[in-house]
């Protein structure tokens, strides 16, 4: 196959994920009035919530964008990928809070790793 017609694929794919990662850590501000509804949760908690996805994610992606920096790691794309899906995912299967913060939790950080990784593999 030729070269340039693999490296546009790839760059589709990249797109392609790129705007699913980036709607996994959008769904999560959606989530919340079902989450105060369904669960009893306090603005502070739900607030919590988005800490959890946004502020946790923020602060860790420069970390990831360093450890890529130095050594290869492609294998984040999937990773990350994979962990901010299940994260929004396994939120709406438990019911503790404790439980649903670790799920966002674990959902920001695969948005976190999954953005220094794409935008290596996309260069």
């Amino acid at each position: 196959m030729h070269e340039t017609v693999k490296n546009g694929r790839a760059l589709g794919l990249l797109t392609v994920t790129h705007g699913v990662n980036d709607m996994y850590q959008g769904a999560v501000p959606a989530l919340l009035p079902f989450l105060v509804a369904e669960r009893g949760y306090s603005y502070a908690l739900a607030t919590g919530i988005i800490v959890a996805a946004t502020g946790l994610s923020s602060v860790v992606q420069p970390l990831f964008g360093l450890a890529i920096d130095r050594r290869p790691m492609s294998w984040l794309v999937a990773v990350g990928m994979i962990a901010a899906g299940a994260g929004v995912g396994l939120s709406g299967l438990v019911d503790d809070y404790a439980w649903t913060w670790l799920a966002i939790a674990v959902s920001g950080l695969g948005v976190a790793a999954y953005h220094p990784a794409a935008a290596k593999a996309a260069r």
